[in-house]
């Protein structure tokens, strides 16, 4: 038996997605919460095999919750439930060690399919999540090869554009802080921008970030 714990800020949603589970055999929801912390504090005490988590809720949101699990060294299968079919957070829960990802609209089949997976330990993106994902690393990597941008320019303005300073950047790289100046200017060159606030706008429109 599968014991499902759900998360997500709307009672409708884990009233739903309880009954969808209700006549499952080998899968129980064994447990529900309606925001982060609440579920953070459950799965340390509980015993549950696959966390059903939506990735979009106030105060404590799903990737949070992810990284408070690590943080208190609990160790539950997720599957990600997301209304927002967002490359970024794909890429963040890939990241993260997440197990899954499906959006909210997906079918019965497909939850318990991914459910089961997932309790296994294997991954499970959904199509739809995968393919958005494969379009936005193609349109990076378009960006980067129109321009000409090298491996380490590539890194350091996902840095700057993640709010590293001059010092931090050497250092994460281990070189020196004329080097990355010397990379910051070419750079800046090369996408034809004025400034920094140029060079992270390009980060974001090209999805580098």
């Amino acid at each position: 038996m599968i014991r499902v714990f759900l998360v997500d800020d709307h009672q409708m949603v884990l009233d739903g997605i309880s009954s969808i589970l209700e006549d499952v055999e080998n899968i129980k929801v064994v447990g529900t919460a309606l925001n982060g912390e609440h579920a953070v504090r459950a799965l340390g005490v509980e015993g549950v095999d696959v966390l059903l988590l939506d990735i979009n809720m106030p105060e404590m949101d799903g990737i949070e919750v992810v990284r408070q699990m690590e943080k208190q060294h609990i160790h539950v299968n997720t599957l990600i439930l997301t209304m927002h079919n967002n490359p970024q957070f794909t890429k963040q829960l890939i990241e993260l060690g997440v197990e899954g990802c499906i959006l909210k609209n997906s079918g019965k089949k497909e939850l318990v399919y991914a459910i089961n997976e997932v309790n296994e330990g294997r991954r499970y993106y959904g199509e739809d999540v995968t393919g958005t994902l494969f379009d936005s690393l193609e349109k990076t990597k378009k960006a980067v090869d129109e321009v000409l941008l090298t491996k380490r320019e590539v890194e350091i303005i996902k840095l700057i554009a993640t709010e590293f300073t001059t010092n931090e950047i050497a250092e994460k790289l281990m070189i020196s802080s004329f080097t990355v100046d010397t990379h910051r200017k070419n750079i800046v060159n090369k996408l034809g921008v004025k400034n920094i606030a140029g060079l992270v706008k390009f980060a974001f429109e090209h999805q580098l970030i």
